[in-house]
């Protein structure tokens, strides 16, 4: 596709996108281009998801499951 297709494209995409009247659709189309061009939209959840979350990780540090302070810095040096 070159460059004078793919501005049409993009043109006829804004159009169908400016015909929406429906808001959770709009939403739904805002999320998948933040996931497509890369920007992380903020976490959300609620505070039962937060707490389950906050609990699971309880159990896993409780369990050694986790990586020492000493571990990540050799992970991260040799990352560079």
């Amino acid at each position: 596709m070159n460059t004078l297709e793919l501005e049409a494209y993009k043109a006829e995409l804004a159009r169908e996108v400016l015909s929406i009247d429906n808001k959770e659709v709009l939403d739904d189309i805002k999320e998948i281009i933040l996931k497509g061009t890369g920007h992380n939209a903020p976490c959300r959840m609620n505070f039962s998801e937060v707490k389950q979350h906050l609990q699971a990780s309880e159990k896993q540090f409780d369990a050694g499951e986790y990586i020492s302070e000493e571990q990540m810095e050799e992970l991260f040096n040799s990352l560079r």
